[in-house]
């Protein structure tokens, strides 16, 4: 009982990480997946430069890159000035420049394919700070 409670709980936590999806099932095979609707990420003035500059291919299924660059850092560490350029293989490009005085708060990065099968994405500056729960 505890197992199946425990498998109950993963499973939860775990579609509730992609926050849009749709069940899709190829008839012929039999095999179904889940195709992702949208998909962000938000990351603050603390997270690592090698863990933002290897989000390059995080967008990757949607055929979108992600290019960040020229991260300067205050005397605290925190990011005050961030480059980010996405770019899809049909050429659209969205592109962020930040440099402040002042710590960044968070930047969402995101691709979103309700509206437009061609994925729309875009970067966007959020002005208040990640709450992490424990």
């Amino acid at each position: 009982m505890k197992k199946t409670n425990l498998l109950i709980i993963i499973v939860f936590l775990l579609s509730s990480f992609i926050s849009f999806s749709q069940n899709q099932t190829i008839e012929n095979d039999s095999i179904s997946y889940d195709a992702v609707l949208a998909k962000e990420i938000i990351f603050d003035s603390n997270d690592p430069d090698e863990g933002l500059i290897a989000m390059k291919d995080v967008f990757k299924n949607q055929n979108i890159t992600v290019e960040i660059s020229n991260i300067k850092r205050d005397r605290d560490n925190k990011i005050i000035a961030i480059d980010i350029v996405m770019e899809s293989t049909d050429g659209r490009i969205a592109k962020m420049n930040i440099n402040k005085i002042k710590p960044i708060k968070a930047i969402k990065i995101f691709v979103d394919k309700r509206n437009n099968p061609n994925w729309d994405f875009g970067v966007e500056e959020l002005y208040e700070e990640i709450r992490y729960s424990k």
